[in-house]
Protein backbone atom coordinates (compact mmCIF):
# COMPACT_ATOMS: atom_id res chain seq x y z
CA UNK A 1 0.00 0.00 0.00
CA UNK A 2 2.66 2.50 1.06
CA UNK A 3 4.95 1.44 -1.80
CA UNK A 4 2.26 2.14 -4.40
CA UNK A 5 1.71 5.62 -2.99
CA UNK A 6 5.42 6.38 -3.01
CA UNK A 7 5.75 5.20 -6.62
CA UNK A 8 2.79 7.41 -7.59
CA UNK A 9 4.39 10.43 -5.95
CA UNK A 10 7.71 9.80 -7.68
CA UNK A 11 5.98 9.35 -11.04
CA UNK A 12 4.16 12.65 -10.61
CA UNK A 13 7.45 14.33 -9.72
CA UNK A 14 8.98 12.95 -12.94
CA UNK A 15 6.13 14.32 -15.05
CA UNK A 16 6.46 17.74 -13.50
CA UNK A 17 10.22 17.77 -14.08
CA UNK A 18 9.76 16.82 -17.73
CA UNK A 19 8.02 20.12 -18.40
CA UNK A 20 10.85 22.27 -17.08
CA UNK A 21 13.30 23.73 -19.59
CA UNK A 22 17.07 23.43 -19.25
CA UNK A 23 17.38 27.14 -18.52
CA UNK A 24 15.07 26.75 -15.56
CA UNK A 25 17.46 24.22 -14.03
CA UNK A 26 20.43 26.61 -14.23
CA UNK A 27 18.92 29.15 -11.86
CA UNK A 28 19.30 28.44 -8.16
CA UNK A 29 16.11 28.97 -6.22
CA UNK A 30 15.39 28.30 -2.56
CA UNK A 31 12.18 26.31 -2.18
CA UNK A 32 10.28 25.31 0.93
CA UNK A 33 9.66 21.57 1.03
CA UNK A 34 7.21 19.77 3.26
CA UNK A 35 7.23 16.00 3.56
CA UNK A 36 3.64 14.81 3.80
CA UNK A 37 3.50 11.55 5.71
CA UNK A 38 1.12 8.73 4.66
CA UNK A 39 -1.23 9.36 7.59
CA UNK A 40 -1.84 12.90 6.30
CA UNK A 41 -2.11 11.89 2.62
CA UNK A 42 -4.83 9.30 3.21
CA UNK A 43 -5.99 9.10 6.84
CA UNK A 44 -8.53 6.34 6.16
CA UNK A 45 -6.05 4.23 4.21
CA UNK A 46 -3.42 4.76 6.90
CA UNK A 47 -5.84 3.69 9.64
CA UNK A 48 -6.61 0.49 7.73
CA UNK A 49 -2.91 -0.18 7.21
CA UNK A 50 -2.12 0.37 10.91
CA UNK A 51 -4.94 -1.99 11.87
CA UNK A 52 -3.44 -4.71 9.65
CA UNK A 53 0.08 -4.21 11.04
CA UNK A 54 -1.00 -4.23 14.68
CA UNK A 55 -3.25 -7.27 14.12
CA UNK A 56 -0.22 -9.13 12.75
CA UNK A 57 1.84 -8.19 15.80
CA UNK A 58 -0.90 -9.37 18.16
CA UNK A 59 -1.11 -12.72 16.39
CA UNK A 60 1.11 -15.69 17.17
CA UNK A 61 4.13 -15.23 14.92
CA UNK A 62 7.93 -15.37 14.84
CA UNK A 63 9.50 -12.28 16.41
CA UNK A 64 11.75 -9.83 14.61
CA UNK A 65 13.98 -7.93 17.05
CA UNK A 66 16.19 -5.14 15.69
CA UNK A 67 19.25 -3.41 17.14
CA UNK A 68 19.45 0.14 15.77
CA UNK A 69 22.52 2.38 15.90
CA UNK A 70 20.19 5.31 16.42
CA UNK A 71 20.82 8.89 15.43
CA UNK A 72 23.75 10.75 16.86
CA UNK A 73 23.21 14.50 16.91
CA UNK A 74 23.48 15.71 14.23
CA UNK A 75 22.77 12.80 11.88
CA UNK A 76 23.37 12.76 8.13
CA UNK A 77 21.34 9.70 7.13
CA UNK A 78 17.81 8.35 7.47
CA UNK A 79 19.34 4.98 8.38
CA UNK A 80 19.82 6.39 11.91
CA UNK A 81 16.14 7.03 12.59
CA UNK A 82 13.31 4.94 14.01
CA UNK A 83 10.87 6.47 11.50
CA UNK A 84 12.66 4.83 8.56
CA UNK A 85 12.55 1.26 9.90
CA UNK A 86 10.19 -1.36 8.43
CA UNK A 87 6.82 -1.09 10.15
CA UNK A 88 6.52 -4.85 10.79
CA UNK A 89 9.39 -5.03 13.30
CA UNK A 90 8.22 -6.22 16.70
CA UNK A 91 10.92 -4.76 18.96
CA UNK A 92 13.66 -2.16 18.40
CA UNK A 93 16.59 -1.82 20.79
CA UNK A 94 18.29 1.57 20.61
CA UNK A 95 22.06 1.17 20.87
CA UNK A 96 22.83 4.80 21.74
CA UNK A 97 21.42 7.28 24.24
CA UNK A 98 18.04 8.39 22.83
CA UNK A 99 18.15 11.66 20.91
CA UNK A 100 15.39 14.24 20.48
CA UNK A 101 14.67 12.66 17.08
CA UNK A 102 14.14 9.26 18.71
CA UNK A 103 11.68 10.76 21.18
CA UNK A 104 9.78 12.46 18.34
CA UNK A 105 9.44 9.09 16.59
CA UNK A 106 8.15 7.17 19.63
CA UNK A 107 4.44 8.01 19.15
CA UNK A 108 4.49 6.66 15.59
CA UNK A 109 6.26 3.47 16.71
CA UNK A 110 3.66 3.06 19.45
CA UNK A 111 0.86 3.54 16.90
CA UNK A 112 2.32 0.70 14.82
CA UNK A 113 2.67 -1.58 17.85
CA UNK A 114 6.49 -1.59 17.70
CA UNK A 115 8.08 -1.75 21.15
CA UNK A 116 11.16 0.45 21.60
CA UNK A 117 13.77 -0.23 24.29
CA UNK A 118 16.00 2.32 26.02
CA UNK A 119 19.67 1.24 26.32
CA UNK A 120 21.55 0.60 29.57
CA UNK A 121 25.30 -0.06 29.38
CA UNK A 122 27.58 -1.45 32.11
CA UNK A 123 28.72 1.36 34.38
CA UNK A 124 25.76 3.63 33.63
CA UNK A 125 23.41 4.88 36.35
CA UNK A 126 20.65 2.26 36.22
CA UNK A 127 18.25 4.34 38.33
CA UNK A 128 18.65 7.31 35.97
CA UNK A 129 18.07 5.11 32.91
CA UNK A 130 15.00 3.58 34.54
CA UNK A 131 13.59 7.03 35.23
CA UNK A 132 14.32 8.09 31.65
CA UNK A 133 12.58 5.02 30.23
CA UNK A 134 9.45 5.64 32.32
CA UNK A 135 9.34 9.39 31.79
CA UNK A 136 9.96 9.30 28.04
CA UNK A 137 7.53 6.47 27.32
CA UNK A 138 9.82 3.60 26.32
CA UNK A 139 8.45 0.07 26.38
CA UNK A 140 11.37 -1.25 28.39
CA UNK A 141 15.14 -1.35 28.76
CA UNK A 142 17.84 -3.36 26.98
CA UNK A 143 20.83 -4.23 29.17
CA UNK A 144 23.64 -4.16 26.62
CA UNK A 145 26.51 -6.43 27.57
CA UNK A 146 27.78 -7.02 24.03
CA UNK A 147 31.41 -6.29 24.93
CA UNK A 148 31.50 -6.33 28.75
CA UNK A 149 29.34 -7.83 31.52
CA UNK A 150 27.55 -5.93 34.28
CA UNK A 151 29.62 -5.95 37.48
CA UNK A 152 26.59 -6.50 39.75
CA UNK A 153 23.58 -7.47 37.68
CA UNK A 154 21.29 -7.94 40.68
CA UNK A 155 21.99 -4.44 41.97
CA UNK A 156 21.55 -3.04 38.46
CA UNK A 157 18.10 -4.61 38.11
CA UNK A 158 17.07 -3.41 41.56
CA UNK A 159 18.13 0.16 40.76
CA UNK A 160 16.41 0.03 37.38
CA UNK A 161 12.99 -0.54 38.91
CA UNK A 162 9.83 -1.37 36.99
CA UNK A 163 10.36 -0.39 33.37
CA UNK A 164 8.20 -2.83 31.43
CA UNK A 165 10.15 -5.16 29.18
CA UNK A 166 13.70 -6.12 30.24
CA UNK A 167 16.05 -7.64 27.66
CA UNK A 168 19.61 -8.84 28.20
CA UNK A 169 21.88 -8.45 25.15
CA UNK A 170 25.09 -10.42 25.58
CA UNK A 171 26.49 -13.78 26.63
CA UNK A 172 24.36 -15.08 29.53
CA UNK A 173 27.25 -17.23 30.72
CA UNK A 174 28.85 -13.97 31.91
CA UNK A 175 25.70 -12.98 33.82
CA UNK A 176 24.41 -13.92 37.27
CA UNK A 177 22.08 -16.90 36.67
CA UNK A 178 19.89 -15.87 39.62
CA UNK A 179 18.82 -12.88 37.48
CA UNK A 180 17.64 -14.89 34.48
CA UNK A 181 13.99 -14.83 35.57
CA UNK A 182 14.00 -11.03 35.29
CA UNK A 183 14.64 -11.13 31.54
CA UNK A 184 11.80 -11.20 29.05
CA UNK A 185 14.33 -12.01 26.31
CA UNK A 186 18.03 -12.80 26.05
CA UNK A 187 19.78 -11.88 22.79
CA UNK A 188 23.10 -13.68 22.40
CA UNK A 189 26.00 -12.14 20.39
CA UNK A 190 26.04 -14.74 17.62
CA UNK A 191 26.22 -11.86 15.09
CA UNK A 192 29.86 -11.47 16.09
CA UNK A 193 30.72 -15.09 15.29
CA UNK A 194 31.64 -16.68 11.96
CA UNK A 195 31.17 -20.45 12.11
CA UNK A 196 27.99 -22.46 12.54
CA UNK A 197 29.62 -24.71 15.13
CA UNK A 198 30.41 -21.73 17.37
CA UNK A 199 26.89 -20.32 16.96
CA UNK A 200 25.30 -23.64 17.88
CA UNK A 201 27.61 -23.92 20.89
CA UNK A 202 26.62 -20.42 22.08
CA UNK A 203 22.93 -21.30 21.69
CA UNK A 204 23.23 -24.65 23.45
CA UNK A 205 25.28 -23.25 26.34
CA UNK A 206 22.66 -20.54 26.91
CA UNK A 207 19.92 -23.17 27.00
CA UNK A 208 21.90 -25.36 29.40
CA UNK A 209 22.58 -22.34 31.62
CA UNK A 210 18.85 -22.03 32.20
CA UNK A 211 17.59 -19.55 29.60
CA UNK A 212 14.18 -20.85 28.42
CA UNK A 213 14.12 -21.51 24.68
CA UNK A 214 11.10 -19.24 24.21
CA UNK A 215 13.08 -16.30 25.63
CA UNK A 216 16.30 -16.81 23.67
CA UNK A 217 17.20 -15.11 20.39
CA UNK A 218 20.21 -15.54 18.15
CA UNK A 219 21.48 -12.35 16.52
CA UNK A 220 22.55 -11.96 12.89
CA UNK A 221 23.47 -9.08 10.58
CA UNK A 222 21.07 -8.52 7.63
CA UNK A 223 23.04 -9.14 4.46
CA UNK A 224 25.82 -10.81 6.45
CA UNK A 225 27.03 -14.38 6.13
CA UNK A 226 28.15 -17.26 8.31
CA UNK A 227 30.12 -20.37 7.39
CA UNK A 228 28.27 -23.64 7.75
CA UNK A 229 29.77 -27.02 8.66
CA UNK A 230 31.27 -27.31 5.17
CA UNK A 231 32.82 -23.85 5.58
CA UNK A 232 30.48 -22.60 2.84
CA UNK A 233 29.30 -19.00 3.13
CA UNK A 234 25.59 -18.96 3.95
CA UNK A 235 23.17 -16.08 4.37
CA UNK A 236 23.18 -15.25 8.08
CA UNK A 237 19.43 -14.70 8.41
CA UNK A 238 18.60 -17.96 6.64
CA UNK A 239 21.04 -19.96 8.74
CA UNK A 240 19.97 -18.11 11.88
CA UNK A 241 16.38 -19.15 11.32
CA UNK A 242 17.47 -22.71 10.61
CA UNK A 243 19.36 -22.81 13.92
CA UNK A 244 16.50 -21.21 15.88
CA UNK A 245 13.24 -22.90 14.97
CA UNK A 246 14.13 -26.57 15.72
CA UNK A 247 15.31 -25.49 19.19
CA UNK A 248 12.08 -23.62 19.96
CA UNK A 249 13.53 -20.11 19.77
CA UNK A 250 10.80 -17.48 19.12
CA UNK A 251 12.41 -15.57 16.25
CA UNK A 252 15.65 -13.77 15.38
CA UNK A 253 17.43 -10.55 16.32
CA UNK A 254 18.81 -8.35 13.53
CA UNK A 255 22.05 -6.79 14.75
CA UNK A 256 23.01 -3.35 13.37
CA UNK A 257 19.96 -3.27 11.12
CA UNK A 258 21.07 0.05 9.60
CA UNK A 259 23.58 -1.82 7.43
CA UNK A 260 20.58 -2.98 5.40
CA UNK A 261 19.31 0.54 4.66
CA UNK A 262 20.82 1.26 1.23
CA UNK A 263 20.11 -0.90 -1.83
CA UNK A 264 20.65 -0.24 -5.53
CA UNK A 265 17.04 -1.33 -6.14
CA UNK A 266 15.89 1.76 -4.26
CA UNK A 267 14.07 -0.36 -1.67
CA UNK A 268 15.38 0.49 1.79
CA UNK A 269 15.81 -2.43 4.21
CA UNK A 270 15.27 -4.82 1.32
CA UNK A 271 16.81 -7.85 3.09
CA UNK A 272 14.91 -7.17 6.31
CA UNK A 273 11.57 -6.73 4.53
CA UNK A 274 12.06 -9.98 2.61
CA UNK A 275 12.99 -11.77 5.83
CA UNK A 276 9.90 -10.52 7.69
CA UNK A 277 7.72 -11.69 4.80
CA UNK A 278 9.36 -15.10 5.04
CA UNK A 279 8.74 -15.20 8.80
CA UNK A 280 5.07 -14.35 8.31
CA UNK A 281 4.75 -17.43 6.09
CA UNK A 282 6.71 -19.69 8.46
CA UNK A 283 4.72 -21.66 11.07
CA UNK A 284 5.78 -20.82 14.64
CA UNK A 285 7.48 -23.96 15.96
Amino acid sequence: MKTRRIIAILSLFGVLCAGISCSDWTETEVMDQEVIRPDRQDPAGWAEYVADVTAYKRSEHLLTYACLQNAPEPSTSERDFLRSLPDSLDIVSLQRTPSSADLEDLPRMRELGTRVLCPLLPGEDAAAVGNRARKQGFDGVALQAWTAPFADLGATLAALGEVGMVVYEGDPLLADPTCFDAFDLVVVPSAMLVYQADIELLRDEALRAGIPADRLLLSAVPGGSWRDFRSTKTDALTLGLRLSLPSGLPGLALYDIGQDYYHASGVNYQVTRSFITRLALTPKN
